[in-house]
């Protein structure tokens, strides 16, 4: 005779929560999914991670951007509330103020290095000593020979002599009031427009920083929470694998913004000695654009060079000014070969370890996802990628993944 199995409870909606954690407890607990429904889980969150990353695609750059800086703030919270022994909260509004100031700082010194490298480069005498070389070109230049084939350029130049030219024969200045308002015109559409992109930039920057402090701020329980859903019997290979992907990060940004402190500061100081106008412009420069590894100090050389071609030497009056720029491509050769070979490795260590074949792969890759933001992670992201590639790959070949490394307790990011 068969025994009378009591059956649990059937399940209705109860307003008291101890009747329903009594409900609850009758019941056994949930059966383990198959393989083919696991495969077909994880099939299905990676076709839905695809599309919600395509629809989020324009608030990628700043969601990386504010996590880089939330990142790159880090170690200051942890200094302030370890070492200091400041609340969690107030050691992150300080960070955030140290790093405000920081910015204000060095937005000033930019924006004060701009204007002296403007009056140095003097623009208006620029464009005079241009003009005057091209009405000396028009003058000598009314007859062309091309292939054996004399052009005749007198039609053609002397709109270009009005173009260029004084004015007219009296030196007077012709105002034409349509004109007039034409340019008015121009420049307060140009106004406007500058407005608006200074106003969609602070407001960027805004965002980025309010989600970098919530980041910061939510960091810790994060860390925990990927520490504690680390699959049981891989809780070694998951620790070391975060603290792989935590030296790829720190060494590569931290070591990339010292060597283009360091880089732009030598431009700067080995300009200025050479004399040439511009020189703390220069090195701002190429602090900014060191920091795009390859191409940056490439982009970074073109401004240094233009200012030497059309300014010349201050200190060197009676340089030729081709000769000089000849000086300034020299002194940028040498800087990048010493940031390439003597700055950055020291700075950086074996942090990365990518060939340079897949760094500029890397780096177009970036530049066509992302922009320049995109450069700048292309080459921390393949670093990433690789660790994890190989170890999914001695996995597959029953290897030990860490065969040369031992286990490691990382530091909460508190």
């Amino acid at each position: 005779m068969e025994e009378d199995v009591e059956s649990p409870v059937e399940p209705e909606f109860i307003d008291d929560v101890d009747a329903t954690e009594e409900i609850v407890a009758s019941y056994p607990p949930s059966p383990s999914w198959g393989e083919n429904a696991k495969l077909l889980t994880v099939g299905m969150a990676f076709m839905l991670s695809i599309l919600g990353i395509y629809l989020i695609r324009n608030v990628i750059a700043v969601a990386a951007l504010a996590a880089l800086v939330a990142f790159l703030v880090a170690p200051l919270i942890r200094l302030a509330s370890t070492h200091l022994r400041l609340p969690r909260g107030f050691a992150l509004l300080l960070a955030y103020l140290l790093v405000f100031l920081g910015t204000l700082a060095f937005g000033g010194l930019l924006a004060r290095s701009i204007v002296e490298s403007i009056v140095e480069l003097d623009p208006v005498g620029l464009v005079n000593e241009v003009r005057v070389w091209l009405l000396d070109q028009v003058d000598s230049q009314g007859r062309w020979f091309v292939a054996g084939v004399t052009v005749d350029m007198n039609s053609v130049l002397d709109s270009l002599r009005t173009t260029v030219g004084d004015g007219g024969s009296g030196g007077g200045i012709v105002v034409d009031a349509e004109r007039v308002l034409e340019y008015l015109g121009a420049g307060l559409s140009g106004f406007r427009t500058v407005l608006g992109v200074v106003t969609a930039v602070l407001t960027s920057a805004i965002v980025t920083t309010l989600v970098a402090m919530y980041l910061n701020a939510d960091s810790g329980r994060m860390h925990e929470v990927t520490i504690r859903n680390i699959p049981p019997g891989y809780e070694r290979d998951g620790l070391l694998m975060l603290a792989s992907i935590k030296k790829v990060w720190r060494g590569y940004l931290y070591g990339q913004l010292i060597n283009s402190l360091i880089t732009g500061l030598f431009v700067f100081v080995v300009l200025w000695l050479v004399g040439l106008p511009g020189a703390l412009l220069m090195g701002a420069v190429m602090v900014v654009l060191n920091m795009i590894p390859t191409f940056g100090p490439i982009l970074a050389a073109i401004p240094g060079v233009l200012a030497a071609l059309l300014s010349g030497s201050t200190r060197w009056p009676d340089l030729e000014n081709y000769w000089f720029a000849l000086i300034v491509i020299g002194i940028y050769v040498i800087v990048v070969q010493v940031q390439a070979n003597v700055i950055a490795p020291k700075v950086m260590g074996t942090a990365v370890q990518l060939r340079p074949a897949v760094i500029l792969i890397g780096l177009l890759v970036g530049f066509q996802v992302g922009g320049l933001l995109g450069s700048l992670l292309a080459v921390p992201v393949i670093a990433s990628i690789r660790d994890v590639g190989v170890y999914i790959w001695r996995k597959l070949i029953d290897q030990d993944p860490w065969p040369d490394e031992e286990l490691m307790t990382l530091p909460p990011d508190r």
